[in-house]
């Protein structure tokens, strides 16, 4: 019996990656602001931790209309491995933590996003558990920067 380790799967996945980014369906972003013949990239691209951190404990809007909720920012974490080479190749990969009302949770999708400096933005959120009465959901954001 082949003993698969974590080596093997980590490398597996690599591979995994690596083939779905060379068929073009890969899920994430690259941070640059640069547009391209009038067409931008998409909006959350111009948003990195330093974007988000001056607004936690701030509202913000998910969804449109009579189905928008508002949820609170309540904590930004840096999940790259401390000493590691993402921290200086140009790496961000943060958790943005947010908590809302207790009824009618959201469900893990992307939803169109409104924060009253940040503007709009489409962010894929999680259903994460609950917190006292609030429903709590996070978001990963993990992606190269590139210079524009």
């Amino acid at each position: 019996m082949d003993k698969f380790t974590r080596r093997k799967f980590i490398g597996t996945a690599v591979v995994a990656g690596a083939a779905a980014a060379s068929a073009g369906n890969v899920i994430g972003q690259i941070a640059s602001i640069s547009t391209t013949n009038g067409v931008g990239k998409d909006s959350l691209s111009k948003l990195g931790w330093d974007a988000f951190l001056p607004f936690v404990n701030t509202d913000f809007t998910f969804g449109e209309g009579f189905n928008a909720v508002v949820l609170r920012l309540i904590d930004i974490k840096d999940s790259r491995p401390l000493n590691s080479k993402a921290r200086k190749a140009g790496q961000e990969n943060f958790v943005l933590k947010f908590t809302g009302p207790g009824r009618s949770p959201l469900k893990d999708g992307t939803y169109q996003v409104n924060h009253f400096n940040l503007g709009d933005f489409d962010l894929f959120i999680t259903a994460a558990g609950q917190q006292g009465r609030l429903n709590v959901y996070t978001a990963v954001v993990n992606r190269v920067t590139t210079p524009e």
